[in-house]
């Protein structure tokens, strides 16, 4: 018999800060690769089993690529004892970028871990809970829900690691993007004016390009955009219609 955890976090994002700036981030997989806890290192690999496309759990595969990576992660099963205490385990690890966010998908020895980071909006009306008090008060948050599934019996061990790799990446997100952008501020770069910050994700193509400047996909340019002088960028908006919750069958 398995058994299910769930875990919701969320993280405000700053008002200087523009949304497309952290859904970037997201589109680039090393962030959420490297800023996990127990990760201790990674390499992408040349497909995805037909087993895991078939999940339902993902968008349409065609519209929206999978990328699987080799991740090895540590787990400390006695403390005090060193090396002797540690366990390196090496699982793959999906990922699938979405309009809002990403989507990820890791099979380690009969645990399977699905999370989804999304870029939504906060306010009150939005009751977006999170690892910090007055998230829900920020007009755009940063959130991720996870959920783990395992043989009943496994649960209490696997539930613990789970929050301890999960738990923080959201807030550690959007602390590595306010790092970057002033070190970009420091360093004089130019983001052109306008929010046209660029980043490079791996698709079955080649590199593609996000243009942040655009709408994103099937959603129209909205009005109201909020202009912020912070690095001479312009707040975009983003998808109103996402659920602020999911959940899996």
């Amino acid at each position: 018999m398995s058994a299910k955890h769930h875990l919701h976090t969320a993280a405000s994002i700053p008002a200087h800060m523009p949304p497309a700036t952290v859904l970037a981030a997201l589109h680039d997989h090393e962030n959420a690769l490297t800023l996990q806890a127990l990760t201790q290192g990674h390499k992408k690999l040349p497909a995805t089993e037909a087993s895991t496309l078939k999940d339902t759990y993902w968008y349409p595969t065609d519209l929206h690529p999978v990328t699987t990576y080799a991740v090895t992660e540590v787990i400390k099963i006695l403390p005090g004892i060193g090396e002797w205490g540690k366990k390196y385990i090496t699982f793959p690890s999906c990922f699938q970028d979405t309009p809002t966010g990403i989507k990820t998908r890791a099979d380690a020895s009969g645990v399977v871990v699905r999370a989804e980071f999304r870029v939504v909006r906060g306010g009150a009306a939005a009751e977006v809970e999170g690892e910090n008090g007055g998230v829900g008060d920020a007009e755009w948050v940063l959130v991720e829900d996870v959920e783990v599934s395992c043989a009943w019996w496994m649960m209490p061990f696997v539930k613990g690691k789970m929050e301890e790799a999960h738990r923080g990446i959201c807030r550690k997100v959007v602390e590595k993007v306010e790092m970057e952008m002033r070190q970009r501020a420091v360093a004089g770069v130019d983001l052109g004016g306008r929010h046209s910050l660029q980043s490079t994700v791996d698709s079955p193509k080649g590199k593609a390009r996000l243009d942040t400047d655009k709408a994103l996909p099937g959603v129209p340019p909205q009005e109201g955009a909020v202009e912020v002088d912070a690095l001479e960028t312009q707040r975009m908006e983003m998808p109103a219609d996402v659920p602020e919750k999911i959940t899996y069958r």
